[in-house]
This record gives structure tokens, sequence and C-alpha cells, in this order.
């Protein structure tokens, strides 16, 4: 009989058998040797019990690729097992994980062989496990295997898995959607583990994955009275770290959770914080309950900026703030500070040495000062030692002096319109323009914040805005209008104040305030028409004219159109790099730090900050705003705020 293939070749060539052998060489058997010592190390540390987990596994592994399904579908029921009861400490990975690293490969590459049986379905899923730990980064593998495996079943595999599951959706929810495909089997994953962190008190991390793939108003639909303060904290708090228009999205959201659960006084915050008039009235007009209704309308009219309608009298009553003046005079008398304050009270001059004669050097700069330290200090009390009662203070002034005077009697009578106006009316028929000014400023001071149907602020200055009067009345009228309206958008206010800026013979100084005067009757609301006509006196007026200090009020005026607008006021923007010289930059910054005031955006604050660090020797107004910028965006969120301060 012929010798089989294995006996001819060993009878013929044993030499070369032995030479092939030996030129493998040494070194691999070294090698060899080596890893045996290496795995009879871990096999000597390893306990009895892991030795047989491992031989237990490794023998599931051969059985799963048994071409046998009923062998192969219970190894892969015991491996599913394992992995699943299996048990760690917060810094290692479970043992079956570890012991089936070896085999994730031979996994995948029969799993990839395999025919579409509910074999491959639970394999997938055991792949999907695996893939956390071991597939290389930015693979998704774990993602991949989840989509063609069981649908549900996360309760099984814990909170660890789910986690890597919702950051490997995110990645491939960004590379489809830039590639334009289709994210259906993405999202019907989505909608499993959201609920799965609903229920199991992981509200940030549900509220993560759906703002990752830019459905953040689902979380409505989870929202309940158990669950609601959780959710709308933490998406109030990440609003501040998204940039716009993502901010509004989370707060819509939040606005939308604290509908559904009844909770009105919060929704309006929220309305307030967007800035939407419609929403707060949505709010008012939900509301059955009679008192809550009262304490939005408290809420609103602290506010100042929005235009509530109600037919219910004592509500428009609050929001008017018609018992401003009262309920400020009452708290005043049960805290017992009701009582007039001196300027010399706050001084403490009693304290101070001061030689004879001292006090009456340079007169009028310290009765200025006087006049405004009285007027803070007495503010909406109503009395006070210079003013109320005997006016020959204010003779004690000169021209703008006297002006900020017969002003500061306003404020001491602040809100309350009734008396108010009958203690300032004789100051209107002086003689001297500066007097006239300040008593029209009083008016609009008093006035400020109070809304009334018969509109004496209004019907008592504008005549006073009329062309014939001279340019101190015009001004002390103009910003008269702008206090006493601000935030009530009053159409005839700015078809008085228009004509003034649109001229360009106007002064710079009543051109500007009339800006700002503007700017306060329409804060926040971006009206386009008005930020032309501000920027058309800027563009009309001479470069040199515009250096004027005063120039920087139009600039405040016109920022204030866009405050808490944010990306509303680009196109503004854009429009101001046409204006020349510094105060072209100085209304740029002036105008981007309204429109993002308190909105904690970290960007702003940071392009800020750059601005500050500029050593410039001269045209560096606009270094001033960036400063104070800095503290109108970072006062919207406590950390920014404390970092913007260090």
């Amino acid at each position: 009989p012929q010798p089989r293939f294995g006996q001819q070749l060993g009878a013929m060539a044993p030499t070369e058998k032995k030479a092939e052998a030996d030129a493998k060489g040494g070194k691999d058997k070294k090698e060899e040797k080596k890893m045996t010592k290496e795995e009879k190390k871990r096999e000597e540390e390893m306990s009895p019990e892991d030795i047989e987990l491992r031989d237990k596994l490794a023998m599931m592994v051969e059985r799963a690729k048994d071409t046998d399904e009923a062998v192969a579908k219970a190894a892969l029921e015991t491996m599913k097992e394992e992995i699943r009861t299996a048990t760690s400490s917060m810094t290692s990975v479970p043992k079956p994980l570890k012991f089936l690293r070896p085999h994730y490969d031979g996994l995948k590459e029969f799993f990839e062989g395999m025919m579409d049986s509910t074999n491959k379905t639970a394999l997938s899923d055991i792949l999907s496990v695996l893939g956390m730990t071991m597939a290389g980064t930015d693979s998704r593998e774990s993602l991949k295997y989840k989509l063609t495996g069981l649908k549900g079943g996360l309760d099984v595999w814990g909170f660890e898995y789910v986690k890597n599951l919702s950051g490997e959706i995110g990645v491939e929810w960004g590379v489809r959607k830039a590639a334009e495909k289709s994210t259906d089997d993405l999202k019907a994953l989505v909608d499993e583990i959201v609920p799965f962190n609903m229920k199991h008190s992981s509200e940030p991390e549900a509220c993560d994955l759906l703002m990752e793939v830019d459905l953040l108003p689902e979380i409505l639909e989870h929202a309940n009275e158990n669950n609601f303060s959780r959710i709308a904290l933490y998406l109030t708090n990440c609003a501040n770290y998204v940039p716009e228009p993502e901010d509004a999205v989370i707060y819509n959201a939040v606005y939308q959770i604290y509908r559904k659960v009844n909770r009105l006084p919060e929704a309006l915050r929220i309305a307030v914080r967007l800035n939407k008039e419609e929403l707060a009235q949505e709010v008012v007009d939900a509301c059955e309950d009679e008192q809550v209704k009262k304490q939005l309308c408290f809420m609103i009219a602290r506010h100042g900026a929005m235009n509530i309608k109600s037919e219910d009298d004592d509500l428009v009553a609050i929001l008017g703030n018609a018992q401003l003046s009262e309920h400020f005079l009452s708290l005043a008398r049960d805290l017992e500070v009701y009582e007039a304050k001196t300027p010399e009270e706050i001084y403490k001059s009693h304290l101070t040495e001061s030689r004879a004669g001292a006090a009456n050097v340079d007169s009028a700069r310290a009765n200025l000062a006087s006049t405004f330290v009285n007027a803070f200090v007495n503010a909406g009390f109503g009395h006070d030692t210079l003013l109320t009662g005997d006016a020959k203070w204010i003779y004690k002034n000169k021209d703008h002096g006297t002006m900020s005077a017969a002003a500061s009697l306003g404020m001491i009578l602040m809100w309350d319109v009734d008396s108010g106006l009958s203690q300032i009316d004789k100051f209107t028929y002086s003689s001297d323009d500066y007097i006239k000014a300040g008593a029209s400023l009083a008016v609009g001071i008093v006035s400020a914040n109070v809304r009334s149907e018969c509109d004496p602020a209004l019907a008592l200055m504008t005549e006073k805005v009329e062309s014939d009067k001279s340019t101190i009345q015009r001004i002390g009228a103009s910003l008269g209008l702008g206090l006493a309206y601000a935030g009530t958008q009053r159409e005839e206010v700015l078809e008085l104040l228009t004509p003034v800026i649109a001229d360009p013979e106007t002064p710079i100084d009543l051109f500007s305030l009339a800006s700002l005067a503007l700017g306060l009757v329409f804060v926040g609301t971006g009206k386009p028409d008005i930020a032309e006509t501000i920027m058309q006196g800027m563009m009309e007026r001479e470069e040199k004219v515009m250096e004027d200090t005063m120039a920087r009020f139009a600039c405040l005026g016109l920022g204030l159109l866009f405050l808490g607008l944010q990306e509303t006021a680009d196109v503004t923007m854009e429009a101001i790099s046409a204006i020349p010289g510094q105060i072209g930059q100085y209304c740029a910054f002036t105008v981007e730090t309204c429109a993002y005031a308190g909105s904690g955006n970290v960007m702003k604050v940071q392009k800020l900050l750059g601005v500050c660090a500029e050593h410039l020797e001269e045209n560096n107004s606009h270094q001033a705003v960036a400063a104070l910028g800095i503290a109108l965006v970072a006062m919207g969120e406590e950390m920014g705020a404390d970092m913007s301060a260090r």
C-alpha cells in the first residue's frame, strides 16, 4: 500500500522539516514560554470561581457558534445572564466583560456571517454590551449592534450601558444630519431611553439626550408633578451655557412644563425672561385663582415693560402701579424709616473736624451734592427737609444745578402722581428755563412706571417738546416723557420725538437725550424704524460733533431698543459699522452689550474681556462699555458673575 502524504513528506525530508522548525527561531519559543508564564501568573492570582467562570464563558462562546440553533440559543441565554447579574465595584469592569474580551473579535466575525434569526438578534444585543468597553474610539459599535438587536430591554443592562448608548446616539445623530441621512431608527431608540431615564430619576440624562438630538420639546410628555421641578431647574441652568437661539428653545420647553403642571408664577417668570408679552398674557388669562392672579399682576407691574390687558379694575390698578406709593409708605412706617433724613446725617459731618468757614467754600457744588443725596435718601417718601414745603433750596443752585434741584422733587414724590404733580406744577410757570426743564423731568420721574388713563405727563409735556421752546426745556420734556412712559411703547411719544431726532439741525445734546427717551419707551422691542432714525441722525452729523460725550446717550438709546434681544441686534450691528469715528465703535459695543444683558453668554464675556485687555493710549472709550458689558452679560448667571468679578 502507498504511504499517506504526511508519511511521504516525513520520509522524504526529515532534515528540511527540522531546519524549517529551527528557522522559526528560538525567539517565538521564548515568547510562547513568556506568555505561558504570564498566563500562569494571572491564573495563580485568580480564584477558583473566576477560573470556572472564565472557562464557562469560553465554552459558551464556542457553543454560541454551534450549528444547532437550540444549543446556540441556550449558550447565548447563559452569556446574557452572566453579564446581567455580574457585580463589580465602581472602579472595575465586571468580570464577564473581562473574560469575554479575547472573544469579542471572533464573535463579531461570526455575527457578520450569520443568517437573520432570533439567535443573531440575541448575539447583537450581547455584542452591543461588550462594545461598551471593547470597541475602538469613535467606532460607535455599541450603538451599531443595538440597532440590529432586540427592541426594548434597556432595564436588563443598567445605567452605564444606557449612558454609553446615549453618548453614541448624540455623535451618530450629528454625523447623519450632516450627511442628510435618515435618523428614524435613532429616534425610536431615543423614545426608549428617555422613559427609562425618567423612570429611574435620571432627568438630567434624559434632557441631555433630547438636546443632543434636537428633540427637547418632547420632554413635555414625560414631565409630571413628581419630576417637573428637577427637569425645569436643570434646563434653566443649562440655558446659560448654550448658544443662541438654543437658549430660547430651552426656555420655551421650561415654560410649557410649568404650564402643564399649572405652576403659573414660575411660567410667568420664564415668559418675562423670554421677553414674550403674549406668553405673559396667556399665563394671566389661564389663572383662575384671584389671589394668584393678583400676585402675577404685581410681578408684571414690577417688571414694568409689558402691556398686559385685563377687564378687572382691581387688576388694572395693580398692573398700573396705582397703589405703589401707598404700599411703599405703609412699609416705610412699619419699618420705622418714614422720617425724612438730611444730607448731614448721611455725611456724618458732625464727626469730622473742619476749620471755621471751610463749609462755605465751593458752596454751589456742595449744594448740588446735597440735592442729589437728599433726593436718593428720601426717594418715594413724599417729604424731606430741603424741597417739600419750602422751595428756597432750588435757588441756592445755578443753571443745571437748579434743573437738578427741581427734578429731585420728582424723586422725593416718586409714584405719588395725584399729590406729586400738584406740588411740582408751580415750577412749570417759573421764568427760569432751567427750572421749567427740571419740573418737566420731575413730572417724568413722578410718573415713572405708574400707568394712568388720564396721561397727565403727556398732556403737560407735549407742547414743551415743540421747536419754539428753548433747547434745555425741550431736553427736560423729552427725557421726562422717556421716564414717564418707559416700557409702554406709546405711539404718541414716538410721533412727538421722531421729528426731533430726524432734524439734522437739532443740537447734539437734545438729539442724544431724545434718542435715549425713545429707547426707554420702546425698550426691548427692536423697532427697526426707530433704530434707523437714530443711526441716520448719527451719520448725518459731523464726526467732530459726535465726539461730544453727550452723543453716548444716543448710543445707549439705540442699545435699549435691543435690550435682551441677542441675535436680533445683528442686522443693526452691521449697519452701525458705517458710523465713522470712535463713536461708531462705542455704539457697536453698547448695542451688543445691551442685546446680551443678563444672558450669561460665555462667548460674549470672553470677547469683552479681550477688549478690556488691550492697552490703548487713545480712542479707548469703548473699553469702558466693554467693562460694564461684562457685568451686564454675566449678571444673569451666578458662576459667570463670580468668575468675571475675579
